[in-house]
C-alpha cells in the first residue's frame, strides 16, 4: 500500500485538499493518504520546511511527500521531484526543499509531465499528484522529469553568537502559540559552558530551563529544549505569540554570566 503525505497551505475549509486526494485515489484506490497539515500560513515556505524536516523521517522508507506551499511562486510554476534518504518529495521550486535537508538530496528532477490547461492554476492536483501516482506505481523519477541541480536555495536563519550571548530567531509557531527557535541545545551548551543565563523575551526574563510544561504554573513563561533539540519558549496554558506579539523571524537574546 503506497503512503503519500500532504503538507499544504490550502486550509481545511475549501475543496482544494479534497480535489488533490480525489486525483490520487482515482488512480490509486489503495493509497494511504496522510494529512501532515493544511494549516501552514499561506505562502510561509519556512514554516512548511520546518514541519516536513521534523516529521518525514518518522515515516517508512519509500513514503511520498507532497508539499504544496506557495506553489505558484516558482519560476514557471516549476515542480521538483526529489529522492533522498529513501523518501520521495514532490513540491514547488521556491526554496522550500533547501530548508528541509541538512545535506544536498541525492536525486533532484524537474517534473516535465505533459501539461494541461489547468496545470498552472492548480499544480498540486494536476502535476504533483500525477508525479506521486507515477512514483507510487513504481516509476522512476527520470521517466517524469529531467535532472535539475539549479533549484532555488534559501538561507536558513542561523543564530548569531559570541562568547557571552546568542541571538536566536523564531522559526515556527505552533497551534498553541508556542514559539520554536533556531537554537539547538548543543550550541547553547557549547557557548554557555554551564554558566548562569537569562533569556530576554520582549523585556520578560527567563533564567532557567525546564524539562516539561508542568515545571511551571499556568500563565508562567517557560523555556525548554523540545524533542527536536530546539529551544521552545511558551506560556504554560497560554498563547505566547499572541500575548507578547512574537512572530516568525523575531529574535530573543540569550545572555550568559561573564
Amino acid at each position: 500500500m503506497p503512503v503519500i503525505t500532504l503538507t499544504t497551505d490550502m486550509g481545511n475549509s475549501g475543496f482544494y485538499v479534497a480535489s488533490v486526494k480525489a486525483a490520487i485515489i482515482k488512480d490509486l484506490p489503495d493509497a494511504s493518504i496522510i494529512d501532515i497539515t493544511h494549516s501552514i500560513r499561506p505562502f510561509h515556505v519556512s514554516s512548511a520546511a520546518f514541519v516536513v524536516r521534523n516529521v518525514y523521517r518518522q515515516f517508512a522508507d519509500n513514503t511520498i511527500h507532497i508539499v504544496s506551499v506557495d506553489a505558484l511562486n516558482s519560476p514557471h510554476s516549476r515542480v521538483l521531484a526529489i529522492k533522498t534518504e529513501n523518501h520521495y518529495f514532490i513540491g514547488p521550486d521556491n526554496g522550500l526543499f533547501s530548508l528541509v535537508f541538512s545535506n544536498p538530496p541525492a536525486e533532484v528532477y524537474e517534473v516535465t509531465l505533459p501539461p494541461n490547461p489547468s496545470s498552472l492554476a492548480f499544480p498540486a492536483k494536476d502535476i504533483m499528484a500525477k508525479a506521486a501516482i507515477h512514483v507510487a506505481k513504481g516509476g522512476s523519477l527520470n521517466e517524469i522529469g529531467k535532472e535539475y541541480k539549479n533549484y532555488i536555495q534559501l538561507t536558513a536563519w542561523q543564530p548569531i553568537y559570541n562568547d557571552s550571548s546568542i541571538r536566536t530567531s523564531v522559526v515556527y509557531i505552533d497551534e498553541y502559540g508556542n514559539c520554536i527557535f533556531n537554537l539547538e541545545k548543543s550550541l547553547f551548551e557549547r557557548v554557555g559552558r554551564a554558566r548562569k543565563f537569562f533569556i530576554d523575551v520582549k523585556r520578560n526574563s527567563i533564567e532557567k530551563l525546564s524539562n516539561t510544561y508542568n515545571d511551571v504554573g499556568g500563565g508562567e513563561l517557560i523555556a525548554l529544549f523540545n524533542g527536536s533539540g530546539l529551544l521552545e519558549i511558551a506560556i504554560n496554558r497560554g498563547n505566547l505569540s499572541e500575548l507578547l506579539g512574537l512572530k516568525e523571524g523575531d529574535s530573543v537574546m540569550v545572555s550568559f554570566e561573564e
